[in-house]
């Protein structure tokens, strides 16, 4: 009786154990399956997340010298000149216009849905501010000339109406640089604008380093002028202060201009002040204007006028035109670049890459998504 207890007992015993190492290897598989892994969704929910700072508002100074808030991203945008608009395209903004200037319509480097857009009036006359408002524009873009035009007057009503204004302008070709990045923060495109303007400095950059090199000995006289419609004169000639006049001494060589006082960047003088204040110095004669006919009538009449061959560089031979504008490369915005090229090939042919190499590169590299030629 007493081993048949003996033998129960250690039954129940063997038992209880069994039980408990059951208990142990399902606790311990649950365990197992249960446990997030470091990749798990339960980890990744309870991580911390880190947010962007919001880029909008943004404050900026514009050429203006006026301290500008935006506060959200321009999704509205009149501009006014053809070559701001441009950068727009190349930033990949352009959707964003709604309206443009008079003259915009006539830049062929704009697609033709820019183009197409309303136009609101000039930087020059003013804006019809009932087109302006029907547009519901959350930002417009202007050149600023000091207000000398209606500049000033078109700051002055966007404000009344709680409209954002950048104005612009550019009297280096550093300017031209710096309205690039602006306009990138101002849009939220600083990567694209960085690029567009990084190209900008490489070549302006490479043509300050060859000015460097040339010789004191090598270094010619410079004079710009606007192509007259009548060679008799007045001729208005490119003084210091003027954007494309600071061109000739960036290229290496010196313009005669800067060596006496005007009032204007632009003085209009009498063929024969010209005469006696730059006659026998003047190497190179350089004339510009926005219309292809009348610089090549101008600079064909002042070649064979016998009152010009009173200036050196006309009886030498040494007597060129550079178209300026939307339909030429001495305008505002990057196709400036490529109109410092050309009065580098023309006053020193030799020492600089080709212009329309410049060019190329400009539109292969900025201008083809949306430029077609022509």
């Amino acid at each position: 009786m007493e081993s048949r207890g003996k033998t129960f007992t250690l039954f129940l015993v063997g038992v209880l154990l069994l039980a408990v190492v059951a208990s142990g290897c399902i606790g311990g598989e649950t365990t197992t399956t249960t446990t997030p892994s470091s990749s798990s969704p339960a980890e990744t929910a309870s991580s911390p997340t880190t947010t962007a700072p919001p880029r909008y508002p943004i404050t900026v100074t514009d050429f203006a010298g006026r301290t500008v808030t935006i506060d959200k991203p321009p999704e509205r945008v009149i501009v006014l000149s053809g070559y701001w608009a441009e950068i727009l395209c190349i930033l990949g903004v352009q959707d964003r216009i709604v309206g443009i200037g008079k003259y915009v319509p006539y830049d062929p480097y704009l697609p033709d849905d820019v183009k197409n857009r309303t136009v609101v009036g000039s930087n020059f006359k003013g804006l019809n501010w009932e087109t302006v408002v029907g547009l519901n524009p959350d930002l417009i873009i202007i050149d600023w000339y000091g207000g000398k035009y209606a500049d000033a007057e078109t700051i002055q009503k966007a404000e009344e109406l709680g409209i954002p204004v950048i104005a612009l302008t550019a009297r280096t070709i550093g300017d031209n640089v710096e309205v690039v990045n602006l306009l990138g923060k101002v849009f939220g495109e600083e990567e694209k604008a960085g690029e567009l303007a990084g190209w900008m400095k490489e070549k302006l950059s490479a043509v300050k380093e060859t000015a460097a090199q040339i010789p004191e000995s090598e270094r010619k006289n410079a004079l710009l002028i606007s192509a007259p419609k009548d060679i008799a004169g007045p001729v208005t000639v490119y003084a210091n202060g003027s954007a494309w006049a600071s061109m000739v001494e960036l290229v290496g060589a010196h313009n005669l201009a800067f060596d006496m006082t005007f009032d204007t960047q632009w003085p209009k003088l009498d063929l024969e002040k010209i005469i006696t204040y730059w006659g026998n110095d003047t190497d190179v004669l350089i004339l510009t204007s926005f219309s292809q006919d009348r610089l090549d009538n101008a600079v064909n009449g002042i070649k064979n006028d016998s009152r010009w061959q009173e200036i050196k560089a006309v009886r030498e031979g040494h007597v060129y035109g550079i178209l300026a504008g939307s339909k030429g490369y001495l305008d505002w915005g990057p196709r400036i670049i490529v109109g410092l090229y050309q009065m580098a090939n023309i006053i020193y042919p030799d020492r600089y890459q080709s212009w329309e190499s410049v060019r190329d590169e400009l539109i292969e590299k900025f201008y083809s998504p949306f430029y077609q030629g022509g």
